[in-house]
């Protein structure tokens, strides 16, 4: 056998099996691509970078790890906006910058800096995660987009555009006049972002045939692959099987779906549920850093606060139901795929459940108003029974379709088919 093909994997936070999801996509990518080439990790980290020693979960797969710092590479036209006073002239100014603010540190200096970096090697192969990095890989992309090599791949695991529409949706009825202009002119930065760069790549890949269908519409000359969200299986654990009154959110808690999701969920449906079985129901909120709207709810009675929680196993092992009430967001929600996976019922919000093919009253119960969320919690917080069933057809779900070894293998099966043509 020879040598495995160079390749560079451009990501926005640094690769691991298991905790925040997009660091579990990149993940999966990672370990799919070690595979087949000899990868080169070029890690710009608008999501998160290395803090330490890297793990060996990434040493294992990567030949050579290079970070980007931010530190000076912030576009002066973005900092000008920024450090406008006046809420409403900073956000007109911010709705105007011409980029999705992801990319304001794409900068010619930064640009350089990586290519000097990564000077004398050649690459058969690129990788990009989310579309806000195109930019980054610049230097790296060949400037005839049908040129043969290097092959280029671009992972879109959110519909940028539609989520930020949301969140514009969002935060317009949360009075947050300022925040939904922002995200609304994001949105459309987005489409314009996405319909300059995606051309220069062979392959997009995307978590959910929907998307995948949206972006084949749009650019008719993009190849396409749909590689859902997965997850490292836990071992199946026995559960007790009694009515229990233990309720778990998780999530990353300065997230504005999960600020206002938390926040309607202890305001109209835990007054709700208790009045249906008694105050004895307890909510648990687990994850990174709480904004003080949150913490605030910890000093509710029956609401605890777990910050940065070092791993999630003993928080759903605690849970007699696990729930999700996002009113936006995109993407695959890993949070789900993990309540699955660890055997805990579930109620969600339409859109909570998004990008999974999880049915309402087999794998989960799906409800969307404040009266409706709380009756579904009810039913199965009182119900032991039907729960279980529940978790079980879940976590048949997730092993069938949501594991990494299934990732694992579309990732290779796409690349094999569209990359090496």
């Amino acid at each position: 056998m020879g040598r495995p093909p160079p390749l560079l994997f451009v990501a926005p936070i640094l690769p691991a099996a298991t905790g925040n999801g997009l660091a579990m996509r990149a993940g999966v990518f990672l370990d799919a691509l070690a595979r087949d080439f000899a990868v080169t990790l070029l890690v710009v980290p608008v999501a998160g970078g290395p803090s330490g020693p890297l793990p060996r979960f990434v040493t294992e797969r990567a030949r050579r790890v290079v970070t980007a710092s931010l530190e000076r590479a912030l576009d002066p036209l973005w900092d000008l906006c920024s450090r406008l006073r006046e809420p409403d002239a900073r956000a007109a100014a911010i709705a105007a910058y011409p980029r999705p603010a992801l990319c304001r540190f794409a900068t010619t200096p930064l640009l350089v800096e990586m290519a000097a970096a990564l000077a004398g090697e050649r690459f058969d192969a690129v990788h990009v995660m989310r579309s806000y990095l195109a930019p980054y890989a610049a230097p790296f992309l060949p400037r005839d987009p049908d040129a043969p090599t290097p092959y280029a791949s671009l992972d879109l695991d959110d519909d940028e555009a539609a989520t930020q529409a949301r969140f514009a949706a969002l935060a317009g009825r949360c009075g947050a006049v300022h925040d939904a202009r922002v995200a609304a002119a994001e949105a459309s930065k987005y489409e314009r972002h996405e319909a300059r760069w995606l051309p220069r790549f062979r392959l997009v890949l995307t978590c959910t045939d929907e998307h995948a269908r949206k972006i084949a519409g749009a650019h008719p000359g993009c190849r396409t692959a749909t590689v859902p969200n997965t997850i490292a299986l836990p071992p199946r654990m026995p559960r007790p099987r009694r009515p229990g009154m233990r309720i778990l959110f998780v999530g990353n808690l300065s997230y504005l779906p999960n600020v206002e999701g938390s926040a309607g969920l202890v305001r109209d449906v835990l007054p709700r549920l208790r009045a249906t079985l008694g105050g004895a129901v307890s909510l648990r909120v687990a994850g990174s850093a709480p904004v003080p709207e949150i913490v605030a709810l910890a000093s509710l009675p029956g609401i605890e606060l777990v910050r940065d929680p070092p791993a999630m196993d003993p928080h759903y092992a605690w849970a007699d139901l696990a729930v999700i009430p996002l009113a936006a967001g995109g993407g695959t929600r890993i949070k789900l795929l993990e309540a699955f996976a660890h055997g805990v019922p579930v109620v969600a919000t339409t859109v909570g459940a998004e990008g999974v093919d999880a049915r309402h009253g087999v794998h989960l119960l799906l409800a969307d108003s404040p009266a409706a969320f709380a009756q579904a919690c009810a039913h199965l917080l009182s119900d032991a029974a039907r729960a279980a069933r529940l978790a079980a057809d879940a976590r048949e779900l997730v092993e069938a379709g949501y594991a990494h070894a299934h990732g694992i293998r579309i990732i290779r099966e796409a690349f094999k088919q569209h990359c090496r043509a």
